[in-house]
């Protein structure tokens, strides 16, 4: 064998063996997801306080709040926090509260100093709940009737502090839906929720558009005020209470929990990119290494199918491209009702979602900052007040505490 047919081997085996990997963390994780669908309704309920951050959300905010209140719950609270909305949110809002006394509704007109706007918002409205339970949503996001009451009784059935439940995903577009559940693919293999069951793993999992915690555990850990400047902070919310020790689970919603991510297929690509650095809590190399990671399993398969000389090389690439493809797929199905066929996409979606990693990287590293709504986070402040996964020890594990939001330093406001 030439040193050229030994390189497209290795290439073509070491994408096929990265694949089975990952379809293995696939199926693992897909049996430890329960299904919301499946869970009746429970009696007596405990009261639940629902706290939805709005920033502009005049175009599906209504249809959110409206699928809040028709819940068959007998203590709920929706409380929306307004947060510095410059189009009609405000004003819908209130004619809501309006017509029911269930919604409460802030107005917040400045940021204060070391805080993220999002963050910020829920805070003021993890302040004002009441519930036993506060769930933390977002303002797009639309529940079928039933599925509050679901998760509730969910999570009492399970003995957990923290739920989280995966949404369908609304993506009508073949391009918006593939990217989007492509990342959601991997996003899915990296919580490793088929740890959750068991103390002293490092498996977590946060989700914006449902999480959903005993409110005594979410003050217990300190609440936002702990991630005032994260900017994934659903992801670090969940991993803040994982490793405090509060018991956590993962759900699929079968359809019961809704959200469109983005409205297009090129505002999901670029939504992306003020997120995906602080998915990697702002390590360059980190950063480098994964864009590098999505690129070989997208272009390796495809390359060593069409071009490999050898049929070893080959045939191994086409196992890649199929598992991917599989993979991919089977992940569409489940998180956005799909046909499947958009793992066929994968190649170039991997490619897609390197492209964005490395656009991140670059965009907050000539700017010094991460821009998010009209504020302007200078990047070292926001490595500061990161709370880095690999500084803490396994769940459960004693005698921790992250860093002050305080020790974070302060945001700097657009002009």
């Amino acid at each position: 064998m030439t040193l050229p047919d030994a390189l497209w081997l290795a290439a073509a085996g070491g994408a096929a063996a990265a694949w089975i990997h990952l379809a293995w963390l696939a199926v693992r994780t897909h049996r430890a997801l329960g299904r919301l669908d499946r869970t009746p309704p429970g009696r007596s309920p405990p009261s639940l306080s629902v706290v939805v951050p709005c920033r502009n959300e005049a175009r599906g905010v209504e249809a959110a709040v409206r699928s809040l209140l028709a819940q068959d719950l007998p203590d709920l609270e929706v409380v929306a926090v307004d947060d510095r909305s410059t189009d009609g949110t405000g004003a819908i809002l209130d004619r809501l509260a309006g017509e029911d006394g269930r919604l409460a509704v802030v107005h917040l007109t400045e940021l204060p100093r070391g805080w993220l706007g999002k963050n910020h918002a829920c805070h003021a409205g993890g302040l004002r709940a009441r519930g036993d339970w506060i769930l933390f949503t977002d303002g797009d996001v639309v529940f079928a009737p039933g599925a509050l009451p679901r998760a509730l009784a969910h999570a009492r059935a399970l003995g957990v502090g923290h739920l989280v439940a995966v949404p369908r995903f609304v993506a009508p577009g073949l391009w918006e839906r593939a990217f989007v559940t492509f990342f959601a693919a991997l996003g899915s293999t990296a919580f490793r929720v088929f740890e959750l069951s068991r103390p002293g793993t490092r498996g977590f999992v946060g989700v914006g558009a449902f999480n959903l915690v005993r409110r005594d555990a979410y003050r217990s850990v300190g609440g936002h005020e702990r991630l005032a400047l994260e900017v994934v902070d659903d992801v670090k919310l969940g991993l803040l209470l994982r490793r405090s020790g509060v018991p956590q689970a993962a759900v699929q919603s079968a359809g019961l929990v809704a959200v469109r991510w983005q409205h297009g297929f090129f505002p999901s690509v670029l939504g992306l990119v003020k997120n995906a650095f602080a998915a990697t809590e702002y390590r360059p190399l980190v950063a480098a290494a994964a864009a590098g990671g999505l690129a070989f399993l997208g272009v390796a398969p495809l390359v060593a199918t069409l071009l490999a000389p050898g049929a070893p090389a080959r045939a191994l690439g086409l196992a890649g491209l199929a598992l991917g493809a599989g993979v991919h797929g089977a992940v569409a199905r489940r998180t956005a009702g799909a046909s499947g066929l958009e793992g066929a996409l994968f190649p170039a979606c991997a490619l897609l979602l390197a492209g964005v990693l490395v656009a991140s990287v670059v965009t907050a590293s000539l700017r010094g900052a991460v821009v998010w709504r009209g504020t302007r986070y200078p990047l070292d402040r926001l490595r500061a007040g990161c709370l880095r996964m690999a500084r803490l020890p396994a769940s459960g594990a004693p005698g921790w505490t992250a860093a002050p939001a305080q020790d974070a330093t302060v945001a700097d406001p657009l002009p």
